[in-house]
């Protein structure tokens, strides 16, 4: 970059003007000073993206391993008994000799692991090893005590055939092995590395020619020691390797750039190590130093994108390191010579071990996230909006504009910087998410009219409003979300900006997001209960004979219970609020509560209802939360007693594994909250934010909530109506198993639902489903009853109690907004 003192820098020309082609000189593969270009230097230890890719992906194939051989365990057996007999084609005699020299190698492997430290003189090498090793070696043995696999048939004819040599402990070996030579990967050059790797496949493939140990637990051994061994870097931290000051000045020489001096410098270069460098002539040049970390923090980030976004246009990643710098330095030259303003690249080279350095023109000015908010004139902000309407013309999508990336020099001119994620021949979309980041960045500086404003002005409406369905916080950059944390609401009134002065109604915002965090917590808790319901739906064809013999007449009365816990939740909100509330709009009001209860998880739909119905009624809105609430607190308090009274009714046979906490425990764990809450209270923000925002909500719903404790009538429908819904459900799960002939007693079924629901009120689904199911099933089989009798009866009392109130569910709630209850 060039260094700007007022007038038009050297080599940096003025806009429009067309600039050269510069040539871009590429350090040769001999040049002066090769081997001090190769030079790194371990400045500390840190946690590496690298070790995160690799142990993620290992952790990944182990699991797929262990699963394939969990749940094909006859068939992954006969395989390895396959490949036992295909394999075992040498004489005992040979087998000996290969099995000793394999022993040998594992053992010398070892001993060689153990020395390094000693040779390397660093101490702490000897902690990773043993915490690497050990950690292997319980996994593995984990594994296969989870797997069950016992002594295969045919491995035990092989150990007597060939004279019972070997140890029993080879895969553990291998194991601590390939967990030592993981750890001593980032201590070691890439020549021993190769070397470590050949060593294993030799030892592999000789344990496969003469088998003591399946094939599959070679292998399982193998990955999970690789995996132990980057876990323990990644926990512990691995030597931060980067190239000297020394190399990188060999570097830039060697690459035609001949300088006086290299410094390190304190800005922000995306994880990169940036120097800065003064040459012969007086110049100064920007250096960012890039390696394999880089690499694996693109792809951690590209696969986190993959998995979490969609239609968001990235592309896949690039083969290698070199690959993704060279892609930097075509798109910083192309835009360059397309007429924005960005600093010259001066160098591309090899440097280090396994790193690459670019080198561009010094221009000296500071980023926008470290200028101060008057100096970002309108003026500039025209200019800076100049920049990206180059870049639309040209189809280039920076894919990161935010305000670290605009750069001003001394003059107040705007640049743009770090073209890593950049795209060429970019969609529109993505040059829509450019003016969306952007906006919502330079508004964050400087408000939402005067950023909206420029934009316009230099991109035209049509450009700015085509940026609208991508006006989300998804499509903004880490740093811009983080500085929204401060400025709740900013998005919507640049959406409502740039709709109003483009004269454009807000379109429905582009669904970006593929998983969301609330749909992954719903499949994760639908497969575990899919896999804990699986082994009671084994008997297909008994459950269909108990459904032909059901005694259906009991049917109008697993209805009416059902019915009835509508009324006692209309009861229960009557006394939660000191208003009097009408009877049929407030019951209405509850069967409605049960169809929005199904649009969100934990009952947050059927919560906001509420709420809103008290409002309408003209409850304040601060007592009709805190109604609200208690109607929910005294229903787990009626639940926890109603518990007690019923697991004391049902005996110790139907919970006879439960034990409840002990009361030191409870009181620990008391003492505990309080001294988190008092921790927390201590920060002086908490305490600000508290009293700003909690107490004065707590003093208004405070009055209510003690005007219904006062009244002796309102606590009876509080209680009584909380004890209403829970009665019935009880009722309603009794009568189902009645229907198709299960012999359990009230007492223990009703035990068994208070047990069920309790469980399944932690689950992320809405209403509990699938978790529920489970619980009550569990709970019934383990009460004595036939899974053939359980898992029809739980279906039954589901059908009735949550699938059936939907469309009445649906009409009540469309009732209400018709009334304008709601």
């Amino acid at each position: 970059m060039d260094q700007t003192r007022g007038a038009t820098p050297p080599g940096v020309r003025p806009p429009g003007t067309p600039p050269p082609s510069p040539r871009v000189p590429t350090a040769p593969a001999a040049a002066p000073g090769a081997r001090d270009a190769t030079r790194e230097e371990i400045t500390g230890y840190v946690r590496s993206p690298s070790d995160v890719l690799r142990t993620v992906v290992l952790v990944l194939v182990t699991l797929l391993l262990v699963v394939l051989a969990r749940w094909s365990r006859d068939a992954g057996r006969s395989l390895d008994d396959d490949l036992v007999r295909r394999l075992s084609l040498l004489t005992p005699a040979v087998g000996r000799v290969l099995a000793g020299t394999s022993t040998l190698l594992v053992l010398a492997s070892l001993i060689a692991a153990w020395t390094a430290p000693l040779v390397l003189r660093r101490s702490r090498l000897l902690g990773y090893l043993l915490v690497s090793g050990v950690l292997a070696a319980a996994l593995l043995r984990g594994v296969e005590a989870f797997l069950g696999r016992g002594d295969s048939a045919v491995l035990a004819g092989e150990v007597v055939r060939r004279g019972g040599v070997d140890t029993p402990l080879f895969a553990d070996g291998l194991a601590v092995v390939a967990a030592s030579f993981g750890v001593l990967a980032p201590f070691v050059s890439g020549r021993w590395r190769r070397a470590g790797v050949l060593l294993l496949a030799l030892v592999t493939a000789l344990r496969l020619l003469m088998p003591i140990v399946l094939p599959a637990t070679l292998a399982v051994a193998l990955v999970l020691g690789a995996a132990a061994g980057s876990a323990t870097l990644l926990a512990l931290g691995r030597p931060d390797s980067r190239p000297t000051r020394a190399a990188v000045a060999a570097a830039l020489t060697g690459s035609g750039l001949p300088l006086v001096d290299v410094r390190p410098a304190a800005v922000d270069a995306r994880g990169s190590v940036p120097h800065v460098a003064t040459l012969d002539d007086g110049s100064r040049v920007f250096v960012k130093v890039m390696g394999a970390d880089n690499r694996s923090a693109d792809l951690l980030f590209r696969a986190y994108r993959f998995v979490r976004l969609k239609d968001v246009g990235d592309e896949r990643p690039f083969s290698s390191l070199r690959r993704a710098v060279e892609h930097e330095a075509l798109v910083s030259l192309l835009v360059r010579d397309a007429g924005a303003r960005t600093p010259r690249l001066r160098a591309i080279a090899p440097v280090g071990r396994d790193s690459f350095l670019l080198a561009h023109d010094l221009v000296d000015g500071a980023t926008l996230d470290r200028v101060p908010d008057a100096d970002v004139t309108p003026a500039v902000l025209h200019g800076i909006w100049a920049q990206v309407a180059v870049l639309r013309r040209h189809s280039v999508a920076h894919r990161d504009l935010r305000r670290a990336n605009v750069l001003l020099d001394r003059t107040g001119r705007p640049w743009l910087i770090d073209w890593g994620f950049s795209e060429v021949a970019a969609a529109p979309a993505l040059l829509d998410a450019d003016v969306a980041q952007l906006l919502v960045a330079l508004a964050l500086q400087v408000g939402v009219d005067p950023a909206v404003d420029a934009a316009i002005a230099q991109l035209g409406p049509q450009a700015v409003a085509a940026c609208l369905p991508r006006l989300q916080p998804t499509t903004l950059s880490g740093a811009t979300r983080d500085a929204l944390r401060h400025r709740r609401g900013l998005v919507g009134q640049v959406r409502a900006a740039v709709s109003r002065r483009c004269g454009v109604p807000e379109p429905q915002l582009a669904d970006l997001e593929r998983i969301h965090p609330r749909t992954l917590l719903t499949v994760v808790a639908l497969v575990v209960v899919t896999y804990l319901l699986a082994p009671q739906l084994g008997d297909v064809r008994g459950m269909a004979e108990r459904v032909r013999e059901a005694d259906w007449a009991w049917a109008p009365l697993i209805v009416a219970t059902s019915a009835l816990t509508y009324v006692g939740a209309a009861l229960s909100l009557a006394g939660a609020v000191p208003a009097r509330l009408r009877p049929l709009p407030t019951l209405v009001a509850q069967l409605a509560s049960s169809f929005a209860s199904k649009l969100a998880p934990a009952g947050l739909g059927g919560v906001a209802l509420n709420v809103r119905f008290l409002q309408k009624s003209g409850v304040d809105g601060a007592v009709a939360g805190s109604a609200v609430g208690l109607d929910y607190v005294a229903g787990g308090v009626v639940h926890v007693l109603l518990m007690l009274v019923f697991a004391v009714w049902a005996g110790r046979s139907v919970f006879g594994s439960l034990r409840l906490p002990h009361p030191e425990v409870l009181g620990w764990g008391a003492l505990a909250v309080l001294a988190l809450a008092a921790a927390t209270l201590a920060v002086p923000a908490v305490r600000r934010l508290v009293a700003a925002r909690l107490v004065p909500l707590v003093r208004r719903s405070v009055h209510g909530v003690a005007a219904v404790l006062r009244t002796p009538g309102r606590l009876a429908l509080l209680l009584g109506g909380s004890a209403l819904i829970t009665v019935g459900y009880q009722l309603s799960l009794y009568l189902s198993t009645r229907a198709f002939g299960g012999g359990l007693d009230l007492a223990t079924v009703g035990a068994v639902y208070l047990a069920g629901a309790a469980i399944a009120a932690v689950a992320p689904t809405p209403g509990g489903l699938g978790a529920l199911e489970a619980a009550l099933i569990a709970g019934l089989v383990a009460a004595g009853m036939d899974h053939t009798i359980a898992v029809p009866a739980v279906f039954l009392y589901r059908l009735t109690t949550f699938w059936l109130p939907i469309l009445p569910g649906w009409a009540a709630f469309a009732w209400l907004q018709r009334s304008e209850f709601v």
